[in-house]
């Protein structure tokens, strides 16, 4: 049996047919919804409901998680005295590790799995701050959508948010 891919991907600006385009160049099986609340005032094409019935039509399954693997988790336990969330809090609590496994379940299917969230640039997101770095700590790759024919390996992106100074997580792990 083959193994799944897990990728990454923001929307955006992006128009559905825009979005759907760059889920067939990799070949992407299901949306991972993992935004805390699914919904977008800026782009109402990507609220749960539309894209949701958007990607159906077109053969790509759509499942919702954000509300176990969201940059914004429910329980306040996650967050630290000043009410920043505290990521290491928040990979430890058991939802967060249920919709981890629940990536990991679909990826050892053999699905392409791209994780969505609004922001384009994976820097920027929990994609790669918060779930991207637990998936390298179990030596899963998560590959971030840029366009048709760029990828930022996880790697990338940390080397990225850390300017390049260091080979460690935000959590002081090694990275390679």
């Amino acid at each position: 049996m083959k193994t799944g891919k897990l990728y990454s991907i923001g929307y955006g600006l992006r128009n559905p047919d825009e979005f759907l385009g760059l889920l067939n160049s990799y070949k992407i099986d299901h949306i991972a919804d993992v935004r805390s609340n699914p919904y977008s005032k800026w782009n109402p094409d990507f609220c749960r409901e539309p894209i949701e019935a958007f990607l159906k039509q077109k053969g790509i399954g759509y499942v919702y998680i954000g509300d176990m693997i969201g940059g914004i988790p429910k329980d306040s336990n996650c967050y630290d005295d000043s009410g920043k969330l505290n990521y290491q809090k928040a990979k430890s609590h058991p939802e967060f590790i249920k919709g981890i496994n629940r990536l990991l379940k679909a990826q050892q299917k053999g699905f392409n799995v791209a994780l969505m969230c609004g922001e384009v640039e994976p820097h920027t997101c929990h994609r790669s701050k918060l779930i991207g770095e637990v998936l390298q700590s179990k030596e899963i790759d998560l590959d971030h959508i840029l366009d048709n024919q760029n990828l930022k390996t996880q790697t990338e992106v940390m080397l990225e948010i850390t300017k390049g100074r260091n080979t460690t997580d935000l959590f002081g792990n090694t990275l390679f």
